[in-house]
Order: C-alpha cells, then sequence, then structure tokens
C-alpha cells in the first residue's frame, strides 16, 4: 500500500458514500429536503417516518450499498485488508457528513452495515436477523442499531483474536470505528430512550422540524 492507493481510495470511497440517497428520495417523493422534517437526518428510519415503507427499504438499501460497493471493489483491486478498512471509514464519514450537501447527512448505521457485508458476509446476515428481531421486539430502530453495530465489531475482533482465516485486526479496526461512530451520533437518542420520549417504529411523529437545530435519529 502506498500513499497515493490510500488517497484514491479514501477520496472515491468518501465521494461514493456521500451519495445523499434519503436527500434525493425527499426530493423526488414529495420536493423537500428531508433535513428539515422529522429527525433531521437523511437516513433511512428519518424516511421511514416522513416519506412510509417503500421509500425506507430503497434508502437503507441504497445507504448499506455505498458502504459495500467501494470496499469491495477496494478488496478486488488491492487485496489489502487496510485498505478495505480506509475505504469503510471513509463512506461511512461520507454518509454522515456528505459534500454535496452541506456534510448534512445520516448516522452511518446502514452504510456500516454494507462495510460489514464486505467484510465479513455472513456476519451481516446475522446482524440483520438479530436487528430484525431487536425491531420487532422493541420496537425502536435506534436501539437496532447501538446494538447490532457494536455487535457486528465485537465478532470481528473475536475472529482476529481466533486467528479465522482473512480476518485480522484491521477488520476490528473499522468495528471499533463504527462501533464508537454510532454510539456518539445515537448521544441523543440514548437520553431519549432514558427519557422515555424516543418514538417506536409506527408511532406517530411531528415531521415538521422546529427552527435549524439538529437532533438526529438515524
Amino acid at each position: 500500500m502506498n500513499g497515493w492507493e490510500l488517497a484514491g481510495v479514501v477520496a472515491v470511497s468518501y465521494l461514493i458514500g456521500s451519495v445523499p440517497t434519503g436527500y434525493v428520495a425527499g426530493r423526488l417523493l414529495k420536493g423537500i429536503d428531508i433535513r428539515e422534517h422529522g429527525s433531521g437526518a437523511t437516513g433511512a428510519t428519518n424516511v421511514l417516518r416522513v416519506l412510509g415503507r417503500a421509500p425506507f427499504l430503497a434508502v437503507m438499501v441504497g445507504d448499506a450499498l455505498k458502504g459495500y460497493v467501494p470496499v469491495l471493489i477496494t478488496w478486488y483491486l488491492f487485496h489489502n485488508h487496510d485498505l478495505q478498512v480506509a475505504s469503510g471509514i471513509a463512506a461511512v464519514l461520507g454518509h454522515d457528513y456528505p459534500i454535496y450537501i452541506g456534510f448534512r447527512g445520516g448516522r452511518g448505521a446502514a452504510t456500516s452495515f454494507g462495510v460489514y457485508a464486505a467484510l465479513a458476509l455472513p456476519l451481516f446476515f446475522g446482524l440483520v436477523a438479530v436487528g430484525m428481531f431487536i425491531a420487532l421486539a422493541v420496537r425502536y430502530i435506534s436501539v437496532m442499531s447501538m446494538v447490532t453495530v457494536p455487535l457486528g465489531g465485537l465478532v470481528l475482533l473475536l475472529l482476529a483474536l481466533l486467528h479465522v482465516k482473512d480476518y485480522t485486526y484491521s477488520q476490528a479496526v473499522f468495528g471499533a470505528f463504527a462501533t464508537a461512530f454510532v454510539l456518539l451520533t445515537h448521544a441523543g437518542n440514548i437520553r431519549r430512550l432514558i427519557k422515555g420520549t424516543e418514538p417506536k417504529i409506527g408511532e406517530p411523529v411531528n415531521t415538521r422540524r422546529r427552527g435549524r437545530a439538529r437532533a438526529r435519529t438515524t
């Protein structure tokens, strides 16, 4: 790995991650800036509240692909785990701070899932199953994100510690990043969960934001 390869991977992955799928969905379907509605995020959870289930599924898949595609392509081009991790981190940062729309995006959970899929596809399917169970059991998407993303990081670390073939501490670095990042960006959700004011799936919410304050929930 040289400096030019690293710079190129990071730049391209960030630009792919920056594609604002939720923002585009809002503009196309309702002619709105989704960041001015609901939680103010561009991620799938806010899309569900503002636009409905079908756009939610489309945006969730799109956000996951923003992590999956650049990381997978990086592996096929360079066969380097460190570059994969750099690609994944850049894609998640792009989703959260997209250059195309003023660096106001989502929270990166779905994009992190996409990175997990590129790093370890069986892990991805396991996390999806766990996530669906949590979503159905407690009906908080924020809880699903805050449990499954760290769980994925823990599994990657265990695979590295056990010296499982094709798993290294590089992948565990991404898991640690994703864990810290998802917990940091969900600080507001944690406060609302403690207060009992976090909206559940299907609960009516006021989708029009007041002022410019940002309290993202995806």
